[in-house]
């Protein structure tokens, strides 16, 4: 049985460092950065009047058993919450056809919600991949914005 110096062993562990690739952590885009652009959020918007007007009504503020999507009441419920949530939610409404919208559809609405909760403009639109929509948190907008 050979023996290897202890030389010989740090020349083998720090080869083995430098070789071996680092991984690095892939930093999880903010709502607050900017994740979605104007036209996604039109079409949102275009989506909203056509679904959700009658029951969340034009200020977002709900009505009758709908909540609000905007506001602090909204931010108090999704705040911190992974905006594939949100999405899993739009996507059961509305109640009485639930599953109307498309994923693609609903992703859409949630930009225009971002938006009219004071979340900035982005200038890419905010794709309908799970992965990254289970990973991103709604926050509410910083004061003062």
């Amino acid at each position: 049985m050979k023996i290897i110096s202890s030389a010989a062993l740090a020349g083998l562990f720090s080869f083995h460092a430098l070789t071996t690739p680092v991984i690095a952590q892939e930093r999880v885009p903010s709502v607050r950065d900017g994740v979605y652009n104007e036209e996604q959020a039109i079409r949102g918007q275009v989506l909203y009047y056509q679904h959700c007007l009658a029951c969340h009504g034009e200020m977002m503020n709900g009505q009758d058993q709908a909540p609000p999507l905007a506001g602090p009441q909204f931010s108090g419920v999704w705040d911190g919450e992974p905006l594939l949530a949100l999405v899993d939610r739009i996507l059961t409404m509305p109640p009485e056809k639930p599953g109307s919208l498309s994923q693609a559809e609903s992703v859409d609405l949630l930009t225009y919600i971002l938006w009219y909760n004071g979340l900035p403009l982005g200038s890419q639109p905010l794709a309908a991949d799970n992965t990254l929509l289970a990973r991103m948190p709604f926050e509410t907008p910083p004061p003062g914005q």
